[in-house]
């Protein structure tokens, strides 16, 4: 689960008893609705939680990737529960974050099942490759 620091933790986010031990709940500056950032600002001036969502995003920015926008948005908020599951901080999002959040819910919906039998000699080979 990622979630927006700088601003009000949301009941929706895991385990949300364990903000109460947070010291950003104490501070004014953190704990309001908006906190740090204007409504509508965009999730892209949002700080998050820091985990692999937010790690594989900058990992992949900061390389020049060629995934488009959609991708990039999926990567760094496909754990963003609160968001796209439970509709909280939707007031942080401008219209393009409206528009790719769509993406990520045809994402987050996709049951795909994969047979691994039939994956396994391409991952072999990636790690055959390696050594």
């Amino acid at each position: 689960d990622t979630f927006p620091v700088g601003c009000a933790f949301s009941e929706s986010i895991v385990y949300p008893k364990y903000f109460a031990a947070n010291p950003d709940v104490k501070n004014d500056n953190f704990s309001t609705k908006l906190g740090l950032y204007t409504e509508n600002c965009g999730l892209d001036n949002v700080t998050m939680s820091w985990g692999h969502d937010e790690y594989m995003y900058l990992v992949a920015k900061g390389n020049n990737t060629t995934l488009p926008p959609s991708a990039l948005f999926i990567i760094r908020f496909h754990s963003f529960y609160a968001l796209h599951y439970a509709g909280k901080y939707d007031y942080l999002m401008n219209d393009e974050d409206k528009e790719m959040l769509k993406w990520l819910r045809v994402f987050n919906k996709n049951n795909v099942t994969i047979n691994q039998e039939e994956v396994k000699p391409y991952y072999l080979s990636l790690i055959h490759t390696l050594w």
